[in-house]
């Protein structure tokens, strides 16, 4: 679930956090044991390089992400990236694309993706200190970079990933214990 009260900027650092829910909290029937936050962008991008400087999050089952991503919800059709760290082994980063191969349903009629996903190693530890993260999106592929290196270049089913893209961050409990 995710809360405005996880969100703050203070000296132009913009800082989201994973906290303790308040006791019974629910959200469609499921209870809720933490508050992560997304931060969305306004406006859409189809194509370019959307980058975030910041240093992730450590702990068993938390994901922090740089996401650019499709956003109507439910998802008629799915285009997504992502540059996830997986809180437990922050020495390992997981680059992904997701993206909808079947036909296309009747509008408003939810879809799920095919993922991609790369786990890549890191010669560094995520949760130390800031690196700089990029998804440099192109019509023929998505270059997943740190720091300006390429660690990841994906190309499979680019003719389906062309929709306009909304990027996030976030940060979130997973459901998985690691």
């Amino acid at each position: 679930m995710f809360s405005s009260e996880t969100v703050s900027v203070n000296n132009g650092m913009l800082t989201i956090e994973l906290n303790p829910a308040p006791a019974g909290t629910v959200v469609d029937g499921e209870t809720k044991p933490y508050l992560g936050a997304e931060v969305r962008s306004i406006d859409s991008v189809r194509y370019g390089r959307i980058s975030s400087r910041a240093k992730l999050a450590k702990g068993s089952a938390v994901v922090s992400a740089l996401v650019g991503i499709y956003t109507p919800w439910p998802a008629d059709n799915w285009n997504e990236f992502d540059i996830e760290s997986l809180g437990q082994n922050t020495r390992e980063i997981q680059f992904n694309a997701m993206v909808y191969t079947g036909a296309l349903p009747a509008p408003s009629t939810p879809v799920s993706p095919t993922q991609y996903p790369s786990l890549q190693q890191l010669v560094f530890d995520s949760a130390v200190d800031f690196h700089v993260y990029t998804i440099e999106w192109t019509p023929n592929s998505a270059e997943f970079m740190i720091d300006g290196v390429v660690y990841h270049c994906w190309t499979d089913r680019m003719d389906l990933i062309g929709l306009p893209q909304n990027v996030l961050l976030s940060i979130w409990a997973s459901s998985s214990p690691s």
